[in-house]
């Protein structure tokens, strides 16, 4: 496939960020596990969120359009509450939608952010949308490097053992999803990574396991047959595919999966 060049890149995350509603896909009830489950997850990785006081998310998707938005309530006392995206549209509405909110405009492969400033640095799903695996490496790299000594990095990227996912990223790749998915890579060769650079890697999860095609379209057929009353029905199916997560199979039906690495000393 044809590497995406960063001016046709720019292009598509502006364009993602001046639609109207480009998180259309995920149903209300879909939105709001999928929040409990990273706010879960980060809490797990972070400990006492409420006492962390320089925080940095790395990209406003959900800040600007959903409501699976989670960062906000989380760290409710970090001053300054700050987090960035690549598109300046999705970071302005972010910004509109949370005024305590610090949105910048910034490409985390080049962050201007000193080192070891920051005291936790939250990054769910964002360095899995670059074209190369070498420019997924180059954002870690630079999220490590801001990263405070004794701080946390809580990391989630697409799970590339789901054997739903190469479909899901062809669809993304040839226009039939609001945003092309990236290169990705497994848990085990990321742990390794962390490891062999001298990092510890404090916790690892295995995130959200809805068939995302397949439920997907399940989800958006009962909301147009039953409306309002769709709730209770999504969220039967949502608790039954949750019980995936309890089974030795979970590494490959969840959709993502996170790890929690601590900051090192230099």
């Amino acid at each position: 496939m044809e590497l995406i060049n960063s001016r046709q890149e720019a292009h598509v995350w502006q364009k993602v960020g001046e639609a109207a509603s480009p998180n259309w896909y995920l149903d209300p009830v879909v939105a709001r596990q999928k929040s409990q489950v990273h706010a879960d997850f980060v809490r797990e990785c972070v400990g006492d969120c409420s006492a962390v006081a320089t925080v940095l998310k790395t990209d406003l998707f959900e800040e600007a359009f959903g409501e699976d938005v989670f960062f906000p309530a989380v760290f409710p006392n970090a001053k300054p509450l700050t987090g960035m995206d690549i598109s300046a549209p999705t970071a302005a509405k972010a910004g509109a939608r949370f005024p305590a909110l610090g949105a910048i405009v910034a490409d985390v492969r080049r962050l201007a952010i000193a080192t070891g400033s920051i005291e936790v640095v939250v990054s769910n799903s964002t360095l899995d949308h670059f074209d190369t695996e070498a420019e997924l490496h180059q954002s870690l790299d630079e999220l490590l490097r801001i990263l405070r000594p004794g701080g946390r990095l809580v990391l989630t990227l697409d799970n590339p053992k789901n054997p739903l996912y190469p479909v899901l990223r062809w669809l993304s790749r040839h226009g039939y999803a609001p945003f092309p998915l990236g290169a990705t890579m497994s848990i085990d060769a990321l742990v390794k990574r962390m490891r062999e650079q001298g990092h510890t890697v404090t916790h690892t999860g295995w995130l959200i396991h809805n068939p995302r095609l397949i439920s997907t379209l399940m989800f958006m057929v009962l909301r147009r047959l039953f409306g309002k009353h769709a709730d209770r029905p999504i969220g039967g199916l949502l608790a039954a595919f949750a019980l995936l997560g309890k089974l030795p199979t979970r590494r490959f039906t969840s959709c993502f999966y996170g790890i929690c690495v601590c900051g090192r000393n230099p």
